[in-house]
């Protein structure tokens, strides 16, 4: 089977999908150097493989997963690691480059990832648009949700900045993230690729920074969300900086601090119950929801929308317990597991 083109390719552990989003394509050329790209979909190939694993209690985004897909192209494409990047070795290329990362043979993965960085062919330097319209659907997507760029070169540096992380070569490695970042552009047009992109740059750029001794810009960078993950990264700055006494005094002032304010209307939501079989039903669930901050280090934080259970209204104490069993409080406070 011809692997026609590879548009992207992103490798998670814990319940995520590894994406290679293959097809042929049809290319304009633009005078800004971005390729519209139009979907042949008889050729386009999905292939997506869930990586069973031990389970983290964040995303690791430089963790190695192999499958035989890896070993095979290996096999198969080796005799290119001592060649050049060409117009037509360029697919293949840095398919190998990628599975010589999973399969952790570093060295030849940084030497193909530098080649792509710094080529000069034609399908290297572009950024792909690729459309979200379906096929055979006449009513034209005008918003563009859902569509992506793509970018060899992009991703090239975020495999280099992944690479320099692990030899401890942080300051290399935060040119290379800058360079995904801010020089070789890839945007998502959809909130979870977008948010996404953004947790793997925020977890890279936090690796860079605590190696470099930066404490300050990871609790900048992490503190917004310290609920939603349980961020070790995020937990080792603040220990850097503050001592015991100054940690238990600062999540003392943040309970105090914890407003909330609960809606004047009723909100609704709908539970489906034993979906798809016979006795499916749905339940409607009424509560009073509303908003919460929280003065966290010296950051004024908002509070995620509450879950609530049907009849119940916010409260204050709500956020408190929220806050008290949170993964961050428990580990600052050594009551963590």
């Amino acid at each position: 089977m011809k692997l026609d083109f590879i548009i992207f390719n992103m490798r998670l552990k814990t319940h995520i999908c590894l994406f290679f989003f293959l097809s042929t394509f049809a290319a304009n050329s633009q005078t800004d150097s971005t390729i519209n790209l139009t979907y042949n979909w008889d050729s386009l190939i999905n292939k997506i493989t869930f990586t069973v694993g031990t389970l983290y209690d964040e995303f690791d985004f430089i963790d190695h997963s192999p499958d035989e897909e890896d070993h095979k192209n290996y096999r198969s494409n080796y005799y290119l690691i001592n060649q050049l990047p060409t117009e037509k070795n360029h697919k293949k290329y840095f398919s190998l480059a990628v599975s010589l990362w999973e399969l952790e043979k570093t060295a030849q993965a940084e030497k193909m990832f530098l080649n792509i960085v710094n080529s000069t062919i034609f399908s290297y330097t572009s950024t792909f648009y690729h459309n979200s319209d379906i096929p055979g659907d006449t009513t034209t997507n005008s918003y563009g949700y859902g569509s992506f760029t793509s970018s060899y070169k992009n991703y090239a540096c975020v495999y280099l900045t992944k690479i320099y992380i692990e030899q401890k070569k942080f300051a290399k490695a935060l040119v290379y993230l800058d360079m995904a970042v801010k020089k070789y552009i890839v945007v998502y047009n959809c909130g979870t690729g977008n948010h996404w992109q953004k947790r793997e740059y925020d977890f890279l750029y936090a690796h860079c920074y605590g190696g470099l001794n930066q404490n300050e810009k990871v609790i900048d960078l992490l503190l917004p969300e310290f609920l939603d993950w349980n961020n070790s990264l995020l937990i080792k700055a603040i220990k850097n900086l503050y001592s015991e006494n100054e940690i238990k005094k600062q999540l003392e002032d943040a309970e105090r601090s914890i407003t909330c304010v609960v809606d004047t209307f009723q909100s609704e939501s709908y539970l489906t119950h034993n979906y798809g079989e016979k006795n499916e039903w749905k339940e409607t669930i009424r509560y009073y929801a509303g908003s919460g901050t929280i003065k966290l280090f010296m950051k004024t934080i908002e509070l995620p929308y509450p879950g609530l259970e049907d009849g119940e209204t916010l409260t204050r104490d709500y956020y408190v317990k929220l806050f008290r069993e949170s993964n961050f409080y428990t580990s600052l406070t050594g009551n963590g597991e």
